[in-house]
């Protein structure tokens, strides 16, 4: 190599050689020997030591040994150590698709590169499913609720009085006190149990605490992140939880403990939209919403806990604004749900997203209880819309009277669904599956869930229809893994991250729910609960999950700088936009997705 600055400088682009440092660059720049291939020419076939090339120019196609297609490989991409394609190694043949110049490094070089930098050669060790495993491990500092601890725990026997724990906590300046029994933790009392439960009611303070505290508490490892103990608190509306280890009890943290750890905190928000008393205020408290989805996604956390966060602002929102709305009408004239479909009820929301929605009735409402639930609705959906989740443009929605039934019509709507299937009911029966109770009687959205779920795990040739919808979503590459753009109406391009990446995935998951019983609607659980059904192996479930959480990380991030720089937030990222290196994750995990969707394919013989 003649030019050993421009080799160097060339280097330092393409993946994984970006990693080395200066000197490492220059020693791996001088083995390197130049060649020029006319198109058309065999360049080298892996069942030789041919070492490792380098493309500088030109494009080569890789062929397996009876010359059909496997890859192709373009300017700073490599070729010539072993390569996994579709899941396996195989032997294949570079051949020159158009003039190239190719830069050789020798086998005895590639070696001596490989035993040196061990990065270096465990990136060619891996093939897909190791590299997209490797691209999600994000590294973050996340707190643990240990380090929160202020003291240690206040704790009284379950034989002591009322009057007792009162004056324990009075003493020891705190607002509540754990209840021992025989060394365990069996309940909880705060002062807000002293004013309702005994203050209120003229309960004789002799009694035992034990009669006024709330049993079985749920409590949080000592190890566990602030993450955790946030989505507990905003899911269960909870302001105290135990902390334990190894089953004793170390101490409490609040709400207030949690949010004085962060200055800005999603449980804030939550808290903040309960005590608000009109949809004006409210619609003030959403404008906090960009900032706070931006530095979530900047502080590095996991997709599925910004997921899950999201959407517990969403339901906070949707919990209030039926309570405001009920002062108003008054108690419902019969049991109800509110029940939330699509990206709600998988708890994966982000920045940008419409609202799913629904009301499930204990029975056929009469005429006047149809124009009750219809006020309801109006003020719901429209009170979403002003507060940012936009009138679903499929209108499946509470505000659509079709979607407003009792009971025995939802299981009716799911018969004719899976009795009779073809390609536009089942695609539009899809959302349905997954399904969450926000507010209401959750055992109507339990029962019907168990019912849908029932009927199509036994019924082979509706999700058979299924197969071939979830088959209609390709992840966006297509001939030579190219990239495939689309036109969001904004006249940009740009890859289709949603439909074209998160969806398909979504869509897979679920069938593999559905085959094994699973009612669960968050992605992450479905992959977990389906594996341990046998439904679907672990190399699979593991590919799968860390395919989801590549793409959307790919795309909270693009959200995020969107609405850091005063734009609306997309589903659309151009791929000019992204690393060399985040390129060729972002494929692999696309790859990922399409040997899914093959053998889901062949499993229902679909195409």
């Amino acid at each position: 190599m003649h030019d050993l600055s421009l080799a160097t400088e060339f280097l330092h682009t393409a993946p994984p050689f970006n990693t080395l440092d200066v000197d490492e660059l220059q020693s791996v720049a001088r083995k390197l020997e130049a060649a020029y291939y006319p198109q058309g020419k065999t360049i080298f076939s892996s069942s030789e030591s041919a070492g490792l090339a380098v493309i500088r120019k030109g494009a080569v196609r890789l062929l397996d040994e009876q010359r059909r297609f496997l890859d192709k490989r373009s300017e700073a991409e490599l070729f010539g150590h072993r390569i996994w394609f579709h899941g396996e190694q195989k032997n294949y043949v570079a051949e020159a698709e158009e003039d190239c110049l190719i830069w050789h490094l020798s086998e005895a070089g590639f070696n001596e590169l490989c035993e040196r930098n061990p990065l270096i050669g465990e990136y060619f060790s891996s093939h897909l499913k190791t590299r997209v495993s490797a691209a999600t491990q994000v590294s973050h500092s996340v707190t643990q609720i240990r380090d929160l601890l202020r003291r240690g725990p206040v704790l009284i026997d379950s034989t002591a009085s009322i009057r007792q724990a009162a004056r324990l906590m009075s003493s020891e300046n705190v607002s509540s006190v754990l209840v021992m029994q025989d060394q365990a933790l069996v309940g909880i009392a705060t002062d807000k149990d002293l004013r309702q439960r005994v203050l209120a009611v003229d309960l004789d303070p002799a009694k035992s605490i034990a009669s006024v505290m709330t049993e079985k508490p749920m409590t949080l490892a000592a190890n566990s992140g602030v993450d955790e103990a946030l989505l507990l608190m905003m899911r269960e509306n909870y302001h105290h939880l135990p902390v334990v280890e190894d089953g004793e009890p170390l101490g409490l943290v609040t709400a207030g403990d949690l949010l004085r750890s962060q200055s800005e905190h999603p449980l804030r928000l939550v808290r903040d939209i309960h005590k608000k008393q009109s949809l004006d205020q409210l619609v003030h408290l959403s404008r906090r919403l960009p900032s706070l989805f931006e530095r979530m996604v900047n502080l590095g956390r996991d997709v599925e806990q910004i997921g899950r966060m999201v959407t517990h602002i969403t339901d906070a929102f949707t919990v209030k604004l039926i309570q405001l709305v009920q002062q108003e009408l008054g108690e419902a004239p019969m049991k109800f749900a509110w029940v939330v479909f699509g990206s709600q009820a998988r708890e994966e929301q982000t920045a940008r997203t419409d609202q799913d929605n629904g009301l499930i009735l204990e029975r056929k409402a009469d005429e006047e209880e149809v124009t009750y639930f219809a006020k309801l609705s109006e003020f719901v959906c429209d009170g979403l819309d002003q507060l940012g989740y936009v009138y679903c443009p499929g209108e499946i929605m509470a505000l659509n009277v079709k979607w407003r039934v009792s009971l025995a019509k939802w299981k009716r709507h799911f018969d004719q669904w899976i009795d009779e299937p073809e390609p536009k009911s089942v695609m539009h029966s899809s959302i349905f599956f997954d399904m969450r109770c926000v507010h209401g009687e959750k055992h109507l959205v339990d029962e019907l869930l168990e019912y849908a779920t029932k009927r199509a795990k036994d019924n082979r040739i509706f999700r058979r229809f299924m197969a071939a919808n979830v088959l209609s979503h390709r992840p966006p590459i297509g001939f030579f893994r190219r990239f495939v753009q689309e036109d969001d109406g904004t006249q940009s391009e740009g890859l289709n991250l949603k439909h074209r990446g998160i969806v398909p995935i979504t869509d897979l998951v679920r069938m593999r729910a559905l085959e094994s019983g699973v009612k669960e609607a968050n992605t992450f659980s479905r992959i977990e609960l389906a594996t341990q059904a046998g439904a679907m192996n672990e190399s699979d479930a593991n590919s799968l999950r860390d395919a989801l959480i590549l793409i959307n990380q790919i795309r909270l991030a693009h959200q995020a700088e969107q609405m850091k720089n005063g734009q609306k937030p997309t589903n659309f990222v151009p791929p000019e936009e992204l690393s060399h290196l985040m390129r060729r994750n972002l494929k692999a995990a696309f790859m990922l997705v399409v040997e899914a969707q093959n053998a889901l394919a062949l499993r229902y013989q679909v195409h």
